[in-house]
């Protein structure tokens, strides 16, 4: 069965955070599913002690209050039978309370997942017991498909280099084959699969290198188009390592445009000077929703500040991008 889709513009749910203006792309009892915008910090910090997407989701369920879910009125079961009235009306309880437990809001929502503070895109959160554990589990198992956009210039700094193995392989149906570095991503079609252990730096733990005793770390990246030095990239973390993305892409050579750590200094006047942080945006995240374990695809429209870049340095990156779309059968929505 078709993975079922949830557009922002179509959602019944689409509502808008007031302390910090985020979009609540899809919520029901079990479910919620956000577009942060960049510049935001996901969850409180030392540094960061307020303020951020966590307060702001917090304030707004608080406004909502609870719901109207109630549990299930389920049968007794058989081996109650022949317990007296009273052990069977405290059996009762708690299995109401188990319900309630299990299927009812959480206190607070539980955070699936996290995104950078200068990557905007989609971000779940779970609302009950059961959805957190059901969800977990796929995260575990890899087989949750989230599918982030990235405009990439050739070039990155000399920290960013692999000291450790890194393996880049062309993806070809079932078969891969070993790709060289140099020249990579300059492919449209090709899928290329980035392997390498991540590690935080020990020069500069705000960073991460592949590096040895590194967690090991797998992305997978689809060129969608090619200007000059710039390409218009799909990437979709197998894994979920700390800036994996921007980590392994800057190893490859090929650091995200605008990003302040991996990238090299853009020049004034040049496409790169034009944005303000990294064009990467998590565009899609790919699931089975609780509890029905329906295949769903929620997808966050790319951000203005980064559909305004590409419409004034590179919009070919746009036109790709409708083919993207266009060629995944439905499965994504519209831009």
């Amino acid at each position: 069965m078709a993975a079922s889709i949830d557009r922002r513009s179509h959602s019944l749910y689409t509502q808008r955070m007031k302390q910090a203006d985020i979009p609540v792309i899809y919520q029901d009892h079990h479910l919620l599913i956000v577009n942060k915008p960049a510049g935001l910090v996901i969850h409180p910090t030392y540094k960061h002690a307020d303020g951020t997407m966590w307060d702001s989701i917090l304030s707004y369920l608080a406004e909502q209050g609870s719901d109207d879910w109630q549990p299930a009125d389920l049968p007794d079961k058989p081996q109650w039978s022949g317990a007296p009235e009273h052990i069977q009306q405290m059996l009762r309880e708690q299995q109401r309370a188990k319900q309630w437990q299990e299927e009812g809001l959480l206190p607070r929502p539980c955070l699936l997942h996290r995104i950078d503070k200068d990557t905007s895109g989609i971000v779940a959160l779970a609302r009950t017991e059961r959805a957190r554990r059901h969800v977990i589990r796929q995260f575990h198992d890899h087989s949750i498909i989230k599918r982030y956009l990235a405009v990439v210039r050739r070039g990155s700094p000399e920290w960013t280099q692999p000291r450790a193995e890194f393996n880049v392989t062309i993806k070809e149906g079932s078969d891969q084959q070993t790709a060289a570095t140099a020249g990579l991503l300059v492919a449209n079609g090709v899928r290329y699969v980035l392997d390498g252990p991540l590690r935080r730096d020990p020069f500069d733990r705000r960073r991460c290198i592949i590096g040895p005793d590194g967690q090991s770390a797998m992305t997978t990246v689809s060129t969608l188009a090619v200007k000059g030095e710039y390409a218009l990239l799909e990437a979709r973390p197998i894994t979920g390592r700390t800036h994996q993305i921007r980590a392994h892409l800057a190893a490859a050579g090929y650091a995200i445009v605008g990003d302040q750590t991996y990238a090299l200094p853009a020049e004034k006047g040049t496409p790169a000077a034009g944005l303000q942080r990294q064009f990467l945006h998590a565009y899609s995240l790919e699931l089975r929703s609780y509890p029905h374990n329906e295949r769903r695809v929620f997808v966050a429209s790319l951000a203005d500040d980064l559909v305004e870049w590409l419409q004034a340095y590179f919009p070919e990156g746009l036109e790709a991008m409708a083919d993207w779309v266009k060629a995944s059968n439905g499965q994504l929505s519209c831009l």
